[in-house]
């Protein structure tokens, strides 16, 4: 069965007066139908660039996809016409953006701007596309939902105003949702609510949620499948349960052991020494070898190509090439 996205070797670069960034370098990964893929790293990883790249929101003339596919439904995006993407963005394709107070206007009304995608994709009327909004509001759990929708985004809190943007991105039933860091700013009761939310709304209409995050917790919580990236690159990939059970990238490993637990007691909470490289002064070889605790010669001078080391894992790392049935994958 075909995934319902399928994102190939993907490169998407930045151009300025400093030089060419590579922000995303050679990414692929798939998204089933019904399933929640997990996009995992520290900031500056790639993993933004990679959902604007999809959703084709890249920065006019600063920003641009040089090579790979984004297929969506077994249609390559990357070779759409603006007109035939903006079908796509917000119907089929909905995003949650990270801060709901800079993606909302303040211009408009929340029902303005929920009504809007109604009107645009499902060629609803003004009265009618009021109606549904109202309904959204109500479905996303907010109270007095009549009142709100005549509100602007200023008026609401951080947690109401990222609801509003589930209910944007639930407007006209899209297969898939991007969620970029949507319980980021929030308090954790309002995380919890937010979580539950996107759960309920895979379960009731089997939509397929793509989860940018760089907490572990939320991880845990709603996804099915995982891709850890560093440095513009997938550096593991698998299954929620092994990635959290058996990791086999250094990286992955340093990101699960600076979790928290209630099982014992420590001082210090264990850290990964170093920073993330900047974009534009990418290291040779292995772009975590600075950090790594298991580096060796060869790191430093090689970058390493993406091992299958069982069915569902691959890891980006020398050491997962020494498993005895590791098959090379990019």
């Amino acid at each position: 069965m075909e995934p319902l996205l399928s994102v190939q070797n993907l490169k998407t670069h930045f151009f300025t007066d400093n030089g060419v960034v590579r922000s995303v370098d050679g990414v692929s990964f798939t998204v089933n139908e019904g399933e929640t893929l997990g996009i995992v790293g520290e900031s500056g990883s790639g993993k933004s660039v990679t959902a604007l790249s999809i959703m084709q929101l890249l920065p006019p003339r600063k920003g641009k996809i040089v090579e790979g596919s984004i297929r969506f439904e077994g249609v390559d995006l990357t070779k759409l016409t603006d007109k035939k993407m903006r079908k796509i963005r917000g119907n089929e394709i909905a995003m949650i953006f990270q801060e709901p107070m800079t993606s909302l206007n303040p211009s408009y009304t929340i029902g303005n701007q929920i009504g809007e995608a109604l009107r645009l994709h499902m060629k609803l009327n003004r009265k009618e596309a009021e109606e549904r909004s109202i309904e959204l509001l109500t479905q996303v759990g907010i109270p007095r939902a009549e009142k709100i929708v005549k509100d602007y985004p200023h008026r609401l809190s951080g947690g109401m105003r990222q609801r509003v943007m589930i209910a944007m991105a639930l407007a006209c039933n899209p297969r898939l949702i991007i969620a970029d860091e949507p319980t980021t700013a929030l308090d954790v009761t309002i995380q919890a609510q937010i979580l539950e939310l996107i759960q309920q709304m895979k379960r009731k209409s089997n939509t397929s949620i793509m989860m940018i995050t760089h907490d572990l917790g939320v991880v845990s919580e709603v996804c099915d499948r995982v891709i850890v990236m560093y440095a513009g690159r997938v550096v593991e990939e698998a299954d929620v349960k092994t990635i959290f059970s058996s990791p086999s990238h250094p990286y992955t490993k340093g990101l699960i052991e600076s979790i928290p637990t209630l099982e014992e007691e420590v001082e210090w909470l264990e850290t990964i020494p170093g920073n993330v490289p900047i974009p534009s002064e990418m290291p040779e070889g292995c772009k975590f070898a600075s950090r790594c605790k298991f580096a060796m010669e060869e790191c430093l001078n090689a970058e390493p190509e993406l091992y299958e080391i069982d069915p569902g894992q691959k890891s980006r790392c020398f050491l997962a090439k020494e498993v005895k049935h590791a098959v090379t994958v990019t």
